[in-house]
């Protein structure tokens, strides 16, 4: 049982399918040079992403990052940049510290660094959330990158502000020593 419609439907099929039939057949020319950009494209994608170091640390400049004999790897984390002068994240001068190496009272309260802890917290939030998109746990790393000269009581407020904002692990940066 078949409608009017589904028939003239079925006969205008047929009707295309002759057509064709009578028709020359083209033949396809298979454009290399686009098939190879693409082809490169790729593996230049690839080899830039897996082919090299998941974490780029590029200290600050006259910041003198420790030498240790420690050989293993560093893991992928948000990096914290704190030399005598500044405690700088995401390529700009969060907080300036004066010239015997404490940070500006005015950016303290207690051991907390105020516009640190703004933006480690939107940078928790972001990394959380990206995390969460791909389906994996989000580890909550920072990777200190400390002048060896740093004093003590700076690195224990930038720890406790990357802690308040959510960031439970801390991997430090040094200098691999030979020997």
């Amino acid at each position: 049982m078949t409608t009017e419609a589904e028939q003239a439907f079925i006969a205008r099929k047929a009707a295309k399918r002759e057509g064709r039939r009578g028709m020359q057949e083209e033949k396809a020319i298979l454009g290399m040079t686009s098939l190879m950009d693409a082809i490169t494209i790729i593996v230049t994608y690839l080899l830039k992403n897996y082919g090299s170091d998941p974490v780029v640390i590029a200290p600050t400049q006259g910041q003198k990052v420790p030498l240790s004999k420690a050989d293993t790897p560093i893991q992928d984390g948000v990096p914290i940049y704190v030399s005598e002068r500044a405690i700088t994240f995401a390529e700009k001068r969060v907080v300036q510290m004066d010239e015997t190496g404490q940070i500006d009272p005015a950016a303290l309260q207690g051991h907390l660094i105020g516009p640190l802890y703004d933006l480690l917290a939107e940078e928790a939030d972001k990394a959380k959330q990206m995390s969460e998109g791909k389906g994996e746990e989000w580890e909550g790393r920072i990777i200190l990158v400390g002048d060896q000269n740093l004093k003590f009581s700076v690195l224990v407020d930038v720890m406790y502000t990357a802690g308040r904002a959510e960031f439970r692990e801390y991997a430090f940066c040094v200098v691999q020593q030979n020997g």
